[in-house]
C-alpha cells in the first residue's frame, strides 16, 4: 500500500481568479502598466485579463477601471514613447439573488 501524495491540490486559475490578483495589485500600485501588473500577477495574458475586467455580464467582473498614459524611456534614452497605465476605482458590486429566499 502506498501512501498519499501530500501534495497540495492545485486552486482553479480562472479569469476572475485572475482579475482579483489584478484588482490587488491595482489597489497597492494605481497607475501600473500591463508590463509591470504581469510581473506580478502572472495572469498568462494581462491584456484579456484587463480587457474582461469592466465587463459586469462576465461573472466575477465588473471592476471599475482608469486609464491614463506614462512617457517611458526607450531607444537608450534617446527617445520617449506613451505606455498606457491601469488603475483600479471599483471593485464589482455583489448582486442579491432575487431568486433565492433569504
Amino acid at each position: 500500500m502506498t501512501a498519499p501524495e501530500s501534495r497540495p491540490k492545485t486552486q482553479p486559475d480562472d479569469r476572475p481568479a485572475q482579475a482579483v490578483r489584478v484588482a490587488d495589485h491595482l489597489e497597492k500600485h494605481p497607475h501600473s502598466t500591463q508590463k509591470e501588473i504581469d510581473a506580478v500577477c502572472d495572469t498568462g495574458c494581462i491584456s484579456k485579463v484587463l480587457s474582461d475586467m469592466p465587463r459586469p455580464e462576465l461573472v466575477g467582473m465588473g471592476y471599475g477601471l482608469a486609464y491614463g498614459w506614462r512617457t517611458v524611456p526607450c531607444a537608450n534614452g534617446s527617445r520617449t514613447r506613451q505606455v498606457r497605465t491601469y488603475a483600479l476605482l471599483h471593485r464589482p458590486r455583489t448582486q442579491p439573488d432575487l431568486f433565492t429566499p433569504t
